[in-house]
């Protein structure tokens, strides 16, 4: 049990925690993969509940950055590459800068126009999706990686910025993935540099890691056996209710 403790086991968590982070991170790994969206939010609120506040944060940009690799890997194929490329020159820009032009707009202001916005995008009559223009990608990537540094949980956001329109169900997927990867690499490696220690996370990482990745194949078969029509509806639906916690997030 020591070992447990000394290794696997960061000394601020029980066993049971950490069995039921490790199972949160397959299932929600599973979510994300089969439905697009919708599984970093959700584990982002179980470790809200579960962990102590400074960790939170970086350890969920670990998780989220591995599974989205891990996702992004088994669908490659998939992989639209020139909107990954756009998207992630702006999303780079949108880092640099995110400081100077969003520093100053309160939480719950970012978070009703994000809201807004999302909700706008799936359920307005025009401008339902984005092009796959490389004007309208690279000014995507940049309001996506910039608000991904103060909301957290940027999956949402990124995915309304995708031309959802012009890709298949898988292309989607695989290329919201790789994003997302981009996207959180950039949190970890910020986080790292000023000053968060990750080593007694590693073991319950490197659990949590494997667990996602198994969790992502399994949301892969599911996501090849959804019918494209139901796999929109459900793919709206998921994207309206995100939006509608954020909103009540910024009441709250």
């Amino acid at each position: 049990m020591e070992f447990l403790y000394g290794v696997l086991i960061p000394a601020d968590l029980s066993l049971a925690t950490s069995v039921l982070l490790i199972a949160a991170s397959f299932l929600t790994a599973g979510i994300t993969t089969a439905v697009g969206i919708g599984g970093g939010l959700a584990m982002l609120a179980i470790m809200a509940n579960v962990m102590p506040v400074a960790a939170i944060v970086p350890v969920h940009g670990v998780v989220q950055a591995t599974n989205n690799t891990s996702r992004a890997f088994l669908l490659r194929k998939n992989l639209v590459v020139s909107i990954f490329i756009w998207f992630s020159v702006g999303g780079i820009l949108g880092a640099l800068v995110a400081s100077q032009v969003v520093v100053s707009l309160s939480l719950s202001v970012l978070q009703t126009i994000m809201g807004l916005f999302i909700l706008y995008s799936v359920w307005a009559p025009k401008l339902k999706n984005f092009s796959s223009g490389k004007g309208s990608l690279f000014f995507g990537g940049i309001i996506a990686s910039a608000a991904s540094l103060f909301i957290g949980a940027s999956g949402p956001i990124t995915m309304a910025f995708l031309p959802r329109s012009e890709l298949s169900r898988q292309q989607l997927v695989a290329t919201h993935a790789a994003i997302m990867v981009l996207q959180h690499g950039f949190k970890v490696f910020a986080l790292g540099f000023l000053g968060f220690v990750y080593t007694p996370w590693i073991g319950l990482l490197i659990a949590m890691l494997v667990s996602g990745f198994f969790g992502a194949v399994a949301g892969r078969a599911i996501l090849w056996r959804i019918r494209e029509e139901k796999f929109k509806t459900i793919f709206n639906l998921v994207l309206t209710l995100l939006a509608f916690r954020m909103l009540y997030q910024a009441l709250v």
